[in-house]
């Protein structure tokens, strides 16, 4: 397997429409992509529209629409509710392979979960929580208190957050042995302390990461994330990440 079809990118910072996306990252050598449902952002997908259609164009730039972030579910639990489930059934057509999970809250993550895995079961797509700063779940407690209120659940998997964690002060090794055995995606931000660096020039051990998901046969998709402080650079730098991807990692995912 080439670490190529395991790389993702994610446009949802680079304010591109979906079609342009598709034309650059797929120019860069992306053949993955992560989408994001959230009104507002340029390459979302209309939720209203054909699944199949995002599909096909995705395709004619040879590239797959591989996870897909799902609308939050608030305190309207009903209305939300059902949104994330028809958009659950959207991503699974548009061919993704993980869809992201979002809540408000911790709480109310925590009280949809189990009805929404139910909802979803007959779907072939991963639901997955994430960490992030600034959002439901946060930390590595955060992890641990929604997995034990859903029951530990084994349907419900989990993100590999590098650059959150690394926020946190915890390293991706702490990051994986908290999720091991639940690990559907792996997103992968280099950091200098709380701040999102070009690949290569921070602290995160890229290559060690890497080397140690091969190890233990991960075979899911890395989505590389740019969050910098110069976002007109986004899209060089992401570029300069695939390069880097490629050139200190592919050894590990060789044919």
């Amino acid at each position: 397997m080439s670490i190529i079809n395991q790389l993702a990118c994610s446009p949802g910072t680079s304010g591109l429409s979906f079609e342009r996306a598709l034309e650059v990252f797929s120019w860069i050598g992306f053949r993955n992509m992560e989408l994001f449902s959230r009104r507002g952002t340029p390459s979302a997908p209309n939720l209203d529209g054909d699944p199949a259609a995002y599909r096909a164009r995705a395709e004619r730039h040879a590239m797959s629409v591989s996870s897909f972030h799902l609308p939050y579910i608030g305190a309207d639990m009903d209305e939300t509710f059902d949104a994330a489930v028809r958009a659950a059934r959207f991503g699974e057509a548009l061919g993704a392979e993980v869809a992201l999970f979002n809540a408000d809250t911790r709480p109310i993550m925590i009280e949809a979960l189990p009805r929404y895995l139910d909802a979803v079961e007959d779907l072939d797509i991963a639901i997955a929580v994430q960490n992030h700063p600034g959002r439901a779940l946060e930390t590595g407690e955060d992890y641990r208190e929604v997995f034990a209120g859903v029951g530990n659940d084994p349907r419900l998997k989990g993100v590999l957050e590098v650059g959150s964690f690394h926020h946190y002060g915890w390293s991706w090794r702490q990051g994986y042995d908290l999720l091991e055995g639940r690990i559907a995606l792996v997103h992968i931000k280099d950091m200098v302390g709380q701040q999102s660096v070009p690949f290569g020039t921070g602290e995160v051990d890229i290559p060690g990461l890497i080397e140690h998901l091969s190890a233990v046969g991960y075979r899911g998709k890395f989505v590389l994330e740019m969050s910098v402080v110069d976002k007109e650079n986004t899209i060089p730098y992401t570029r300069d990440a695939f390069r880097y991807m490629v050139d200190r990692c592919g050894q590990y995912y060789a044919d």
